[in-house]
């Protein structure tokens, strides 16, 4: 069997220079806005915080009791 050429088409996307403009605003300080809103919501991030990272230990001490309790 022959190859058989196959068309392609190519598509290009890009931002235009008015939207890199602003998502470089966007970007510029990123660690002082940040820094801002948790200063700001600081009882709001540890409710956020505290119940995923406390999960996330259990979890692991979890899966660690499970791979010592099967090596018995």
């Amino acid at each position: 069997m022959g190859k058989v050429p196959v068309r392609l088409k190519e598509v290009t996307y890009s931002l235009s220079p008015c939207h890199q403009h602003i998502w470089r605003g966007l970007l510029h300080d990123v660690r002082y806005k940040t820094m801002k809103r948790f200063n700001d919501n600081w009882v709001s991030a540890l409710f956020l915080l505290v119940p995923v990272l406390g999960s996330y230990g259990y979890a692991e001490a979890y899966r660690e009791r499970e791979k010592l309790h099967h090596r018995h």
